[in-house]
């Protein structure tokens, strides 16, 4: 048994001493901080093309806001003419109003003469004709 015990460690460090394990050992070694960064640089390859479509969608969002504003101030800029050309229009149409009921009051003055004028006309035809009436034909 005691052959047994000593062997133990023996096994051990024949296994250690093995050159194969040993090579295989130290190339990991030697590859790991390597393999550690190029890890690192394909996740920050990943995080950089992620914010890359970030970036696109938030200057697509700019853009499309940027446009819309555009917009607005041309719709206000519109609107601002509209109403102008509305209150022009309106003060142009009380004016056009005004001058028409004046012509109308005029036109409705003019036949209130003429109708008083027809009145007086038909009552001096009337008393001529009712004074021919009344006297005898010269004979």
């Amino acid at each position: 048994m005691l052959d047994e015990d000593a062997d133990m460690p023996n096994a051990s460090q024949k296994i250690a001493e093995n050159v194969l394990l040993l090579a295989v050992a130290r190339v990991s070694m030697a590859f790991s901080l390597p393999l550690i960064g190029f890890v690192s640089w394909l996740g920050g390859q990943y995080l950089e093309s992620k914010f890359d479509v970030i970036n696109d969608r938030v200057t697509t969002v700019e853009q499309r806001a940027s446009s819309a504003s555009n917009q607005v101030t041309v719709v206000n800029d519109r609107l601002i003419a509209v109403e102008t050309t509305q209150t022009q229009d309106s003060a142009s149409n009380e004016k056009f109003q005004g001058a028409t009921l004046t012509r109308l009051d005029r036109v409705q003055d003019s036949i209130v003469g003429l109708s008083n004028a027809v009145a007086a006309l038909t009552a001096t035809l009337q008393a001529v004709a009712e004074e021919r009436n009344r006297s005898p034909p010269p004979r």
